[in-house]
Formats: structure tokens, C-alpha cells, sequence
């Protein structure tokens, strides 16, 4: 687990530094294109976690073939599953694009900020298909256990945006100077290279790409597979940007400079989660090919060690952020209100990024263990009924304070119902209890 995570680990940095990097050149613009990089961020979210539920559900079914050594089956499933992926995320990218005034007006975003989040989605959606399946081949990489290229392709995606982004923006040398739009152009440009790379690799390198036209029985059969974990994980995922756009709505209430001190805060959990998220992007790939392999004990004992792990972490990680605090604060806005908020949230939130982090590892692993609508409700029981309504309740009571702590109680409740799933499901199929066997 240690030799595949850790170059995961620097993938996720430079993934997430990205974000922070994209936000820092935002807010040099000034409050209004900051505020509107932290409405957009929850919509961008929700497209990226459905490219992340369909990568779960090719990474769990793939790293199962895999491991049963079944490498041809495996390139048909992948294929078929990128047509399909493909074809979800042109429908749901067209629908966002015909409704993107009405959308953000029901967010709570004000004609002092629409102008560019219209601007910035219009590209983002037109590019999304090519985002997504970036983002899919990189969950293929890591269901075949090719964690290197994943963490390669992740880092290449990054550097690209990072050197593109002060160019669109600012419009540095012959660039044109498109502000917050340029972003997303930045984002659009580097993806579009980057799946260029990552489908030659795993065409020619891998052979796991199958150009020749699929019967109709199997095509639809494999996507029959994936949509039933798909459907429950892409639930999951979107459950989070979701809940993101909710808690913005509810924060825009307390002014502008609340909704982007809570963006610069969400930017900050994103990182302060990337272990968590490498672990993540590699528990399922072990379990599912060990389970596929017949090691069910390695399996369980990977799963229990990442938990204990991500516990500990993630409680040192709120004590870093303690400290640093007023320096992250500081360092994206000159603005009272803003730094203000930033401090609340990083004195709140971060103590319950353990419990989070559970819900993370717990949710990943149910569906590579064949179970996906237990790890869709597990993300509802955390988000709907308890993460946004303990905020609600305690912005009620102590304002934009109340929302922080009681989005933390509620972090720290789904833990512990999170670990209660796994362990019972754990127990339902003999996880807890398995030896490895050499059959002879």
C-alpha cells in the first residue's frame, strides 16, 4: 500500500495545489471574481465526481479482471465504459449549459459576480467531455495497477494548467488577457493534452483500449455492469458538490465576503485531505485485485491500516492548520471579513477531517466490495442528514461560526456510522475472519 500511494500522494499535491494556485490567481482580481470562483467550484465539482463514480466503478470491476488474469475482457470493458462515460457527460454538461443564470441565481449569486461565472462555465462545459475522460484514465491507470502513470498523467494535467493559467488570465505576452474566463480555459487546453497522452498509453502501451466495434449484447451488458455501480457512486460523489453549493447558499447570506472566505477554506480541505485521497485512489485497486486473487486476509488488513492510518493524519493535520492559520488567511485576502471567516473555518472544520476521512475510505471500499448503494447511503446519512442540517441549525443559533461547528458534529456522527457499515459488511462476507489458504 505504502509503494502505491506514494506516488499517488504527489499526483493529488500538485492536483490540489493547482486548485489553490487557481484561486490565488483569481482573488488577485479582486473580492467579486473570488466570490465567483467559490459558486462555480461546487457545479465543476459535481462534473468531475461523476467522472470520479464512473472511474470507481471501472476501477472496482477491471481491477477484479485483472487479478483473475482476464486482460481481454478487461480491454472490451474499459472501452465500452469510456463510450459510455462519454455519453452521460455531454447530456448532463448540455442541461447545466442551457440553465446556467437559473442555476446560479438559485445559489444565491448576484449580477456583481454572474457576468463571470457565465463566462468561466461556458468554456468549462464545452470542455467537459474531454475533462472527464482525463479524469477516467486515470482511474483505469490505477485499476490495472499502473499507479505510476496515473501519478504522471495527474502531475502533467497540473503543470500544464499552472503554466497556462497567469498567461489566459493576466494575458501575459501574446495572450489574450480573459480574467476568471481564462482559467477555464487554461483547465480546457490542458486536458485536451493530456488525454491525448493518457489514450496513446493505454492503446498502445497497455492494450487495453479495443477499437473494434463491440456486439450489441456485450456493449450493453458492460455497461450494464458499470451503470450498477455508477449510478450508486456517481449518487455518492455528487452528493458532495451538492452539499457544497448548499452550504454556499446558506453561507451568501451572510455576505459575499463569507462565500469567499468559505471558498479559500474548502480549497484548504481539499489539501489537507490528499493523503485521504490517495488512499483512496489505491484501496480499491488492492482490494479488488486481491479479492479477485483469492487474498480476501490482505484485502481486510489493507482496509483496517488505512483507517488507523487516515485517523491519526488527519488529527495531525488540524494541529498544522492551527498554526498556519493566519498566515493562509492572510495570504489570499487583505479583506477583514474574508480573513476572518477563513480563520473560523480552519479553527472548526479541520478537527472532524478524521472522521471525514473514514467516510472517504469507507465509501470507496463498499463498492469495490460490491456493495455501492450501501456506500450511497452511507455519503446521504453524512451529507442530508447530518452535515447540512447540524450547519443549518447552528448558523440559526451563532451565525456563520454555528454553521462551521455544526458541520464538524456532523462530520464526527458519519464517522462513526461510516465504520459501523464497513465492519458489518466486512463481517457479512468473511473478511474479518479470512486466512489464506495455498490450494493445492
Amino acid at each position: 500500500m505504502m509503494r502505491l500511494t506514494i506516488p499517488m500522494v504527489f499526483a493529488i499535491i500538485s492536483m490540489m495545489l493547482l486548485g489553490l494556485v487557481d484561486t490565488f490567481f483569481i482573488s488577485l482580481l479582486g473580492t467579486n471574481e473570488l466570490a465567483a470562483a467559490s459558486f462555480v467550484m461546487p457545479i465543476y465539482m459535481l462534473l468531475v465526481n461523476v467522472a470520479l463514480g464512473i472511474g470507481m466503478a471501472i476501477s472496482s470491476l477491471t481491477s477484479r479482471l485483472i487479478g483473475e488474469q482476464r486482460l481481454k475482457e478487461a480491454a472490451r470493458f474499459i472501452t465500452d465504459s469510456h463510450i459510455l462515460a462519454s455519453m452521460i457527460i455531454i447530456t448532463i454538461a448540455g442541461a447545466f449549459y442551457v440553465s446556467i443564470d437559473g442555476l446560479f441565481t438559485a445559489m444565491g449569486a448576484t449580477n456583481n459576480v454572474m457576468p463571470d461565472i457565465r463566462a468561466y462555465m461556458k468554456i468549462i462545459l464545452l470542455g467537459s467531455p474531454i475533462i472527464v475522460l482525463t479524469f477516467i484514465c486515470n482511474s483505469t491507470f490505477r485499476a490495472i495497477g499502473h499507479i505510476k502513470a496515473s501519478a504522471i498523467f495527474s502531475t502533467l494535467l497540473s503543470l500544464l494548467n499552472l503554466t497556462l493559467d497567469p498567461l489566459f488570465i493576466f494575458g501575459l505576452g501574446p495572450f489574450p488577457e480573459l480574467g476568471m474566463p481564462g482559467a477555464a480555459v487554461a483547465t480546457v487546453i490542458a486536458a485536451c493534452f493530456t488525454w491525448i497522452c493518457s489514450y496513446y498509453m493505454l492503446a498502445f502501451k497497455e492494450k487495453l483500449l479495443d477499437f473494434r466495434l463491440p456486439k450489441l449484447v456485450k456493449l450493453f451488458d458492460n455497461w450494464r455492469k458499470c451503470l450498477s455501480i455508477a449510478i450508486p457512486a456517481i449518487f455518492a460523489n455528487i452528493m458532495t458538490p451538492l452539499a457544497a453549493a448548499i452550504m454556499t447558499a446558506m453561507i451568501a447570506r451572510h455576505g459575499e465576503a463569507s462565500v469567499a472566505g468559505f471558498g479559500v477554506g474548502a480549497r484548504i480541505e481539499s489539501m489537507s485531505l490528499l493523503i485521504t485521497f490517495a488512499l483512496s485512489s489505491t484501496l480499491p485497486m488492492f482490494i479488488g485485485q486481491n479479492m479477485g486473487a483469492g487474498r480476501a486476509d490482505r484485502a481486510y488488513q489493507a482496509l483496517i491500516m488505512c483507517l488507523r492510518f487516515a485517523l491519526i493524519f488527519q488529527i495531525a493535520v488540524y494541529f498544522i492548520l492551527l498554526v498556519l492559520a493566519p498566515f493562509i488567511s492572510t495570504g489570499f485576502s487583505d479583506n477583514a471579513d474574508v480573513i476572518y471567516v477563513i480563520k473560523t473555518y480552519l479553527a472548526i472544520l479541520p478537527l472532524s477531517y478524521s472522521a471525514h476521512a473514514v467516510v472517504i475510505l469507507v465509501m470507496v471500499s463498499l463498492n469495490v466490495l460490491g456493495r455501492p448503494r450501501t456506500a450511497l447511503l452511507a455519503t446521504i446519512i453524512r451529507l442530508l442528514l447530518l452535515y447540512l442540517p447540524l450547519a443549518y441549525l447552528g448558523s440559526l443559533f451563532w451565525g456563520i461560526t454555528g454553521l462551521f461547528v455544526g458541520a464538524a458534529i456532523g462530520n464526527f456522527i458519519a464517522g462513526l456510522v461510516a465504520f459501523k457499515i464497513i465492519k458489518n459488511v466486512c463481517r457479512e462476507q468473511g473478511l474479518d475472519s479470512a486466512t489464506y489458504q495455498i490450494s493445492k
